[in-house]
């Protein structure tokens, strides 16, 4: 048995804004990769979004074949998800306490200093908060 990571991509390139919406179009399989795979699924979803404006990656558990989002990119980064008011920046998939989503560069930079605050910790130990493709590369 092994984990699948299943790497999709948007089919309509010219998009105006891409978003969740466009998962129920993903259809075309880019690739597959198993196990300890997912690294070269998140690049490869993340150089077809840049060819392409959006890919993601689907993981399929072995034991229970559900299917989660683990890693979506959008070129120019997708608009955070946590930005209040009309600030609304961009920015890449982050991992983070509160779930994996897109934020930017000032809210993740907030959340890591009250996250580290909260913990005892320096901004630079803060183990949360970082883009999903970073830490993957990273290994």
């Amino acid at each position: 048995m092994s984990w699948r990571y299943d790497v999709y991509v948007c089919p309509d390139p010219d998009a105006p804004s891409h978003g969740l919406y466009c998962h129920d179009r993903m259809e075309q399989v880019e690739g597959t990769f198993h196990d300890y795979g997912y690294r070269d699924a998140f690049k490869l979803a993340h150089e077809r979004a840049e060819e392409h404006g959006h890919a993601a990656v689907w993981s399929t558990s072995p034991f229970n074949g559900k299917t989660t989002l683990v890693y979506q990119h959008i070129r120019g980064g997708g608009p955070c998800e946590t930005c209040r008011g009309k600030v609304r920046g961009r920015g890449p998939w982050t991992r983070h306490v509160l779930g994996d989503q897109f934020m930017c560069e000032q809210c993740a930079a907030q959340a890591r200093r009250e996250w580290g605050k909260r913990n005892g910790w320096p901004d630079s130990d803060c183990p949360s908060y970082w883009p999903v493709l970073d830490r993957a590369l990273k290994g």
